[in-house]
């Protein structure tokens, strides 16, 4: 058991990793502060993208729906009524108002 005399005593405040670990793990936080605001600023910029994307599909369903009203309504003035006389122009109100109804 003389031997055993020459080794170290345990002890928990011995320090069970290498010396060049607490340095690489400091790195590892500015790596990770790092990766964090790249994967932030990925996914802010898919999300501008996707509402631009968005953004015009809305505005080209809106002109195409404004433009479809806008035939609609010249096509009903123009096959009730051609707009020279009162008389006229009150006929087509009625046969227009008559086929909104129906």
């Amino acid at each position: 058991m003389s031997s055993n005399s020459n080794a170290r005593p345990f002890s928990t405040t011995t320090a069970v990793h290498p010396g060049h670990l607490p340095r690489v793990y400091k790195t590892g936080r500015m790596e990770k502060r790092i990766a964090t605001a790249a994967v932030a600023a990925v996914g802010i910029g898919y999300g501008v993208s996707k509402y631009k994307q968005f953004q015009e599909y809305k505005d080209t369903c809106n002109a195409e729906a404004a433009a479809s009203s806008r035939r609609q309504n010249e096509a009903m003035m123009n096959a009730y009524a051609d707009r020279s006389s009162l008389a006229e122009l009150e006929a087509a109100m009625k046969a227009y108002d008559s086929a909104r109804k129906n």
